[in-house]
């Protein structure tokens, strides 16, 4: 057993900043694991995001099926859920070679450069120019992603080897990013007002290996809507964490996505001369990965659609009381499975910035679980909604 199986490393290794990111919830969630019953078999991750919950499963045994429709996702979880052992990268001397080459790169200026830093990191204006990042590790992005990209086009990367070098680069970006996590902005000068986090925004992008776990399964990862995917796979246990609100993860990380396709979407290298505006927001997340979920006439009925389609012994379902549907309507379609065990926590806001107040500053984060092998048994629906209401009027 690996040592990573006993510790937390493996865990939080290169955990992207997230909304959602269940990193905080991963006590609950292990305890809804512990009284779902099924200490084994293969657990299903249909919205993975940072991947932080299918990790959880991959250390504790499960065969773990992981599935997000986002481009950033799909290259973290494969990274650290469907690879077992690192890829040999043998043409490069292996990983570690591989990754020391990358970092001693020369800069270049390209198209990160050109259109998301500033021309002088000393003189920036945010008014004219995008500051997702100091044009130092701006130039230093372009100057990896083009070598990877060359490699990508010449055939040398295979799936997982492309996924081990993306992986990377997603959180690496996230780390010296101008931001407080989302790409829908950014600090108007290094760090903000409050010139926080200037240690991790100044410093050099450096690139390094992905951490992996062997539990001897056969793990996969999927890029697929949900839905689509629930219809054609089987699972012991089904863990649901779908979108809250109606802020898509596509346009909050469109900038995660453009590092991993590398497909350069037309926009101005200026604010303002006049396409993509301030934030320059990729839009294909509209056609090709437009969820139900954020908008919240349409939430409920994919959610029971999504529901009854699970072919599981368990369902496990994280939501929140600031989500798009009501606590009671989540209870309503989850207890139509089976019946309900529910656990609940107190959940600090997200806030972008730590300086902003918020008149609600603590929200319910509830863990619903649902045995679907069962008519009897737990709460029913009504029972299970007024336990999370009555935890919520206390935190009030």
């Amino acid at each position: 057993m690996h040592a990573a199986c006993r510790t937390d490393e493996y865990l939080y290794h290169q955990l992207i900043p997230y909304i959602g990111n269940k990193r905080k919830l991963l006590p609950l969630l292990g305890e809804a694991l512990k009284r779902a019953g099924i200490g084994e078999g293969t657990f299903l991750d249909l919205f993975a995001g940072s991947g932080v919950v299918s990790r959880l499963a991959k250390r504790l045994g499960y065969r773990v099926l992981s599935n997000d429709w986002e481009p950033y996702a799909y290259v973290i979880n494969v990274a650290y859920v469907e690879c077992n052992h690192p890829p040999l990268f043998r043409r490069w001397g292996g990983a570690n070679a591989l990754f020391q080459h990358l970092n001693a790169l020369p800069p270049v200026d390209g198209y990160i450069a050109t259109h998301y830093c500033p021309e002088d990191d000393e003189r920036p204006d945010p008014d004219r120019e995008r500051l997702f990042f100091t044009r130092r590790n701006g130039r230093r992005i372009d100057a990896m992603r083009e070598q990877v990209a060359a490699w990508e086009r010449e055939g040398l990367l295979d799936e997982h080897e492309r996924a081990f070098l993306l992986a990377p680069f997603v959180y690496a970006a996230s780390y010296v990013s101008n931001t407080s996590g989302l790409f829908k902005g950014f600090h108007r000068g290094w760090g903000g007002a409050t010139r926080t986090a200037l240690y991790r925004i100044l410093s050099d992008i450096r690139l390094s290996p992905p951490l992996t776990l062997d539990n001897g399964e056969e793990n996969l990862v999927f890029r697929e809507d949900a839905g689509r995917l629930a219809e054609h796979l089987r699972a012991d246990i089904a863990y649901l964490d779908p979108p809250y609100n109606q802020h898509p993860y596509g346009s909050n990380y469109h900038l995660l996505n453009t590092l991993v396709l590398w497909d350069k979407p037309a926009v101005s290298p200026r604010i303002d001369e006049g396409i993509g505006g301030k934030s320059a927001i990729r839009t294909d997340w509209r056609t090709e990965r437009r969820s139900a979920f954020n908008y919240r006439h349409q939430a409920a009925d994919a959610l029971a659609t999504l529901v009854s389609r699970l072919c599981v012994r368990r369902i496990l379902m994280s939501y929140s009381t600031e989500g798009l549907l009501p606590v009671e309507q989540v209870m309503e379609i989850l207890g139509s499975r089976g019946p309900l065990q529910v656990l609940c926590q107190p959940y600090k806001r997200y806030r972008v910035s730590s300086q902003r107040y918020s008149p609600r500053p603590t929200t319910i984060e509830y863990v619903v679980v649902v045995d679907c092998e069962r008519r009897n048994g737990g709460v029913s629906a009504r029972e299970a909604a007024e336990q999370v209401r009555a935890l919520a009027a206390e935190a009030a």
